[in-house]
Parts: C-alpha cells; sequence; structure tokens
C-alpha cells in the first residue's frame, strides 16, 4: 500500500463579505457622534446625497465637536488591532472584545461567556484577548485592578510572571518592607525602589477621562410607555441622519459612462442603503428587548432576565458577530435615563424555584445591598452570599467576590476604613 499525492476537485460554502456588506457592517457598529461625522464627510464631497438641511446645520455643530475630541475607545482599537498580524477568526474576536468594554476600559466578561456566546473556542477567544491587551492604552481589557496593574508593569519592561509577582506583594511595597521582598522577589533593594517608584505612576483604570467636556452623549433607541402601559420602541431621530438620493441628478445622469460618476451614485445608494439596514437592524433589537426585558422597564434592573448575545441572534436570525456590531457604543432612552445596550445581556445563574435570575440583576442586588449598609458595619462577601441565598439565588462567596470587584467596590473593611 502507498500513499501519493492527488488533487481533485470539490464543492465547498464559503461565507464572502462583499464591499457592500463590509461597509454595511461598520456603518452598524457606528456609534451615533460617528455615523452623523461619516454622513456629513460623505455628504459634503457627494452631489448625488441629499441631507435635510436642519440636520445638516445640527450634525454639522455636533460633529464638529466630535472630530474635534479623541475618536471612541471603541473605534481606537479596532483601528489598532487592524494593524495587527492575526487570523480572521481572532481578528472578529479581539473586535467583538471591544464592544463589552467598560467605558475604563476593563472586561466584564469572561473568556468561559464570550467562548459560549460566540461559539469559539476558549483557546481563541485567549489569543483574542492578548491582541486586545496589547493595544493602547495599556491596561486595557483587564479583568480586574490586579490584572491592569500587571498589565501596566509590563509595559514598563517586566515580564508576565514577574509583573504578577509584584502586583501580588502591593501590601509589602506599601508598608516598605524591603527584606520581606527582597527575599521573595530575589532583587536588590535598588531595583525595589525602582519598581515602588513605578508603581505610584500606574493608574487604576486603563481609561481616564478627559479633562475636557465629553461630546453629548446621544440615544440610538427611544423606548416610551403608553396610556395603557404597552411599551413602543422608535429610532431616535437625533441618531439617524436624514438622507436620500437626489433622483433629479440620478435621472439626469443616467447611463452616463463617466466612472467617477457612476462610482459617487454607488457610493450614495451604498450609504442610503446601509443606513437603512442600520435603523431595521437596530429596531428589531429594541422591540425584542423591551419583550424579553419588560420586567426591567417595569422595575428596574432587579428584574433583568438572564440573556445571551447568542441567544438574541438565534432569535432574530442574525449572525453574532452582526448583533455584537449592532449593540457596540449603543444606548436607548428609557424615562429620562440612558441605559447601554450591552447591560441587557448577561449569563444566567440558579435562582427560586428552579428559575434561572440574571447575572446582571445578581450584581445590581449586590450593590443595593452594599448602599443600604451601615457605614459602620459594613456587608462582608459572606454576609451577601447567606442574604442572596436565603431569596434563593444559588451563589458562592468567591462569586460574590467577582461581581463586587467587576463593579469596582472595595472590600468591606476598606468600606469600613471609609
Amino acid at each position: 500500500m502507498s500513499l501519493r499525492p492527488s488533487l481533485s476537485p470539490a464543492l465547498r460554502q464559503k461565507h464572502a463579505l462583499t464591499p457592500g456588506l463590509q461597509y454595511g457592517l461598520r456603518i452598524l457598529q457606528m456609534t451615533a457622534p460617528d455615523l452623523i461625522a461619516e454622513v456629513l464627510r460623505e455628504a459634503d464631497d457627494n452631489p448625488f446625497l441629499h441631507v435635510d438641511s436642519g440636520f445638516h446645520r445640527a450634525g454639522e455643530r455636533f460633529a464638529f465637536d466630535t472630530l474635534e475630541a479623541r475618536p471612541s475607545l471603541g473605534e481606537s482599537l479596532r483601528r489598532q488591532i487592524g494593524t495587527m498580524q492575526l487570523s480572521p477568526e481572532v481578528r472578529a474576536l479581539a473586535e467583538y472584545l471591544t464592544g463589552e468594554l467598560r467605558d475604563d476600559g476593563y472586561l466584564d466578561a469572561t473568556v468561559e461567556e464570550v467562548a459560549r456566546d460566540t461559539d469559539s473556542p476558549r483557546s481563541r477567544v485567549e489569543e483574542a484577548l492578548e491582541a486586545l491587551q496589547r493595544c493602547e492604552p495599556t491596561g486595557v481589557g483587564a479583568r480586574d485592578l490586579a490584572e491592569c496593574l500587571a498589565l501596566q508593569l509590563g509595559d514598563h519592561g517586566y515580564s508576565r510572571e514577574t509583573a504578577r509577582r509584584i502586583v501580588g506583594l502591593l501590601p509589602l511595597f506599601a508598608e516598605r518592607s524591603w527584606r520581606n521582598l527582597s527575599r521573595l522577589l530575589g532583587m536588590s533593594p535598588d531595583e525595589l525602589q525602582q519598581i515602588a517608584a513605578t508603581l505610584k505612576r500606574l493608574t487604576p483604570h486603563p481609561v481616564t477621562l478627559d479633562s475636557q467636556p465629553a461630546p453629548p452623549l446621544t440615544a440610538d433607541l427611544i423606548v416610551t410607555r403608553n396610556d395603557s402601559g404597552a411599551l413602543a420602541v422608535a429610532l431616535n431621530p437625533a441618531a439617524l441622519p436624514r438622507i436620500d438620493l437626489d433622483a433629479a441628478l440620478v435621472r439626469s445622469v443616467g447611463k452616463s459612462g463617466e466612472p467617477q460618476l457612476a462610482e459617487r451614485r454607488d457610493r450614495a445608494r451604498g450609504l442610503v442603503a446601509a443606513l437603512e439596514a442600520r435603523g431595521r437592524t437596530l429596531l428589531r433589537i429594541g422591540q425584542r428587548l423591551t419583550e424579553d426585558q419588560a420586567g426591567f422597564f417595569a422595575h428596574g434592573p432587579l428584574a433583568l432576565r438572564p440573556k445571551t448575545r447568542q441567544d438574541l441572534a438565534s432569535d432574530l436570525a442574525l449572525h453574532p458577530a452582526t448583533v455584537s456590531r449592532a449593540l457596540a457604543g449603543k444606548a436607548l432612552l428609557f424615562e429620562g435615563r440612558l441605559h447601554p445596550l450591552g447591560m441587557f445581556f448577561s449569563s444566567a445563574l440558579p435562582g427560586p424555584d428552579g428559575e434561572a435570575v440574571s447575572a446582571r440583576a445578581v450584581q445590581a442586588s449586590i450593590r443595593r445591598m452594599i448602599d443600604e449598609e451601615p457605614p459602620e458595619a459594613p456587608l462582608s462577601d459572606a454576609r451577601i452570599c447567606q442574604r442572596l441565598r436565603e431569596s434563593g439565588v444559588d451563589i458562592s462567596r468567591r462569586t460574590v467576590a467577582k461581581y463586587r470587584g467587576w463593579m469596582r467596590i472595595p472590600t468591606s473593611s476598606k468600606r469600613r476604613r471609609r
């Protein structure tokens, strides 16, 4: 028996994104400020586009403020990821993770949750997270304070393992216990003094707010309740540029042989189609959220139901990556308050009578308990865990500590000192 190489034709199905689809996905992922700026730039250069004059004037002022400010965190990170040598799968996951970040640059979602939501191997998600954490600002994508500080130490030339050990010994640095530190780290006093000076320059948050005022935040969706109590969802007209094609100019050009005119006409048609598709997708998501999370709109965060992005993708027959782009940097307005769309999604925990409860609802419960605790007797993680179990939530003390850390709430001992 011998093995010989051979060639044989085979048919395989492969998804390919056309330039039009790629442009549509880019428009879908844009936040309202970025979208307005994009539309106004294109309209100024493209005679086939007609922008409502009232919107154009207001949007021009809004876009000017936006362009003067720094690009959004997500936009900046996606640009950096685009320059890295990554496989298409890892690149897509790294871009997905940018939509999971908090405003301060911390990552709330776990590797396991992302792997489950995107149906990806854990190893690939970890590779994507590593790519994200190579981006600027240093520390972005950290899942807790220790990892944030370790990433910043890595930027100062320390190995990953050394950085972790240093962060684990922060109390000794605070006490200036040089003898113990020298023994544990195997470093000279001069090296330890240098580390101590470096630690003072680190920041607890990967992203800090600029001293200049941030551009105004605009909701993409508006949720209202009528007299009968029914919820209605609408696109926010201030966040969706009102544009259309100049039909007279399109007719006058007709089948012109000038490639420049044809290219601009097609580009204008592509932008109009992409905006319409973006609006339809956001509206479908908003309508689904009001159905699935009716308890939230009636009773607040404690009534959130467990739901993942993968669930939403299945419900709406959309690809998970499309859902991720649609949710990134978007918000809805309800009764005068803005709510990021990402807050409506979380994993499930066993709850009372065998029913699942949303992890975000549990986090809201933890925050409420701590807000209401006596200042002189703050609740320990064990006590919070006990109260949650008494209410029927099956949770461990370690999970309580993890959720408290995600919400940047200090330990009970630190809260007592404060």
